[in-house]
C-alpha cells in the first residue's frame, strides 16, 4: 500500500483541487475546485483544452475489492484513465478506473462513467451508470466552420509576390478547407499591382489596391478588415515563411483566439536581428507583451480582430504590438509556434528605413501612456 498525505497539495491548476501523482495533462486544461486527479496509482492523461468542472473524479484506483474483503485481497486495483482533448467533464462527475473518454465529449454533471468504459469521441454520456446519450456536435449548431484567410500586404514585391501566392494556394489546398487569399497593393510604383490584377482571376484569390502608399500598419489594416473566414493569418509578401508550416498553426491555435510565430533560428543579418531584438524587448518592457515574437506570421480568429479598434498611425508598424497588447487586455488568450523562417527570396526589405522605426518608436511611447492611463 502506498502511504501519501491527505491534505491538498500545491498545484497550478487550482489551490482547492486534489492532484494526486503525475497525471499527464495537456495544455490549456481548466480543473474546478474540489476535484480529485488521482494518478497515484496509474497513469491519467487529461488532453489539452479540456474542462473539469467543481467537484469531479477522475480515478484511476479502486479499493472497493480490497474493502469488502476484509483485507484477504491486499491489492489496490487500478488502470489507465484517459480523458480525450476538448472534452467537458460536468459538475460533480465521477469517472472511474480504466475509463477511456473520447476527445471532445462530454459527461454531464453527476454521470458516474463506469471502470473500463470506451467512450467514443464527440459523445454525451449521463445518467448513473453513465450511457451515451447522443453526440456533442449539437453543441456546434450555429458554430462558424472552420475556414481560413491568408492576408498578404505587399509594396514593390514584383519579384516575390506571385511565387509566394501560388505556393500559398498549393498548401491551402492540401488543407481540405474552405480558404481565400487577400492580396493588398499598398500603391507599388511597381508591377505588384498587375500581378495581383492577374492572380485575382484565380478562384479564391482577391486583390485590393491603395492608390497610394498607406505603410505598414495601413496595409495590414486593410488586409484584415477584408479577411472573411474564421482563422486569419498574416503572411509576408517576400518569400520568408514556408506555407507548408500553415498545419501548426491550425493545429496550434485550438484553444486559443491567437498563435504567434516565433523564429526557432533567426537566419538574418546583424543589423536585423538587432532591429528585431530592440523592437521585441521595447514591446516587452513598454505595453507587458511576453510573448517571444509578434513581428513574424500571426494566425488570428477574426471575431477577435473585429473586437478590438486600431488606432495606430499608418505609416507606423504599431498595428501588431497594438493588437497584440489591446487582444492579451481582453483576456483573449495565445499559443506560440516555433517556425522555421527563411531569408527574403527578392526585392528590398522596408522595415528599417528610418522614419518608419521612428515612427515605431513614438507611437509605442504614445501608446504605453495611454495603456497606463487607462489601468489608472
Amino acid at each position: 500500500m502506498v502511504d501519501f498525505n491527505h491534505s491538498l497539495s500545491t498545484n497550478k491548476y487550482n489551490s482547492h483541487a486534489w492532484i494526486l501523482g503525475s497525471p499527464d495533462i495537456g495544455d490549456d486544461v481548466w480543473i474546478g475546485a474540489f476535484c480529485v486527479i488521482d494518478a497515484l496509482h496509474a497513469p491519467l492523461r487529461i488532453g489539452r483544452g479540456t474542462n473539469v468542472s467543481s467537484g469531479a473524479q477522475i480515478l484511476t484506483h479502486s479499493t472497493v475489492k480490497r474493502c469488502i474483503s476484509e483485507r484477504r485481497y491486499g491489492k489496490v486495483d487500478s488502470s489507465r484513465t484517459e480523458i480525450g482533448e476538448f472534452s467537458f467533464i460536468g459538475t460533480n462527475a465521477v469517472v472511474l478506473k480504466g475509463a477511456v473518454v473520447g476527445h471532445h465529449s462530454v459527461v454531464a454533471a453527476g454521470a458516474v462513467v463506469p471502470e473500463d468504459m470506451q467512450i467514443p469521441p464527440y459523445s454525451v454520456v449521463a445518467g448513473v451508470p453513465a450511457r451515451i446519450v447522443g453526440k456533442s456536435e449539437k453543441y456546434l449548431k450555429g458554430v462558424q466552420e472552420e475556414s481560413i484567410s491568408v492576408v498578404i500586404p505587399a509594396y514593390n514585391e514584383e519579384v516575390t509576390l506571385e511565387n509566394v501566392v501560388l505556393e500559398a494556394k498549393r498548401e491551402l489546398e492540401k488543407l481540405k478547407l474552405p480558404y481565400e487569399i487577400v492580396l493588398v497593393d499598398d500603391g507599388s510604383g511597381d508591377k505588384t499591382g498587375e500581378i495581383i490584377d492577374r492572380l485575382a482571376k484565380t478562384r479564391n484569390i482577391r486583390g485590393i489596391h491603395h492608390k497610394v502608399n498607406k505603410g505598414f500598419t495601413g496595409a495590414i489594416k486593410t488586409a484584415y478588415q477584408s479577411a472573411k473566414n474564421h482563422l486569419v493569418i498574416l503572411a509576408p509578401a517576400d518569400g520568408q515563411f514556408n506555407f507548408g508550416q500553415l498545419k501548426k498553426f491550425i493545429e496550434g491555435i485550438k484553444g486559443y483566439d491567437a498563435a504567434a510565430g516565433y523564429r526557432a533560428v533567426n537566419p538574418e543579418p546583424f543589423n536585423r536581428k538587432l532591429n528585431s531584438w530592440v523592437f521585441h524587448k521595447l514591446c516587452r518592457l513598454l505595453l507587458g507583451i511576453r510573448l517571444k515574437e509578434i513581428s513574424t506570421v500571426i494566425m488570428w480568429r477574426k471575431p477577435v480582430l473585429d473586437s478590438i479598434n486600431v488606432e495606430s498611425e499608418e505609416a507606423s508598424a504599431m498595428i501588431l504590438p497594438e493588437l497584440v497588447a489591446k487582444a492579451l487586455r481582453k483576456g483573449y488568450r495565445f499559443a506560440e509556434i516555433p517556425i522555421h523562417f527563411e531569408l527574403r527570396k527578392g526585392g528590398v526589405g522596408k522595415g528599417t528605413k528610418p522614419i518608419m522605426i521612428i515612427k515605431t518608436i513614438l507611437g509605442m511611447l504614445k501608446f504605453s501612456y495611454h495603456l497606463r492611463q487607462d489601468h489608472l
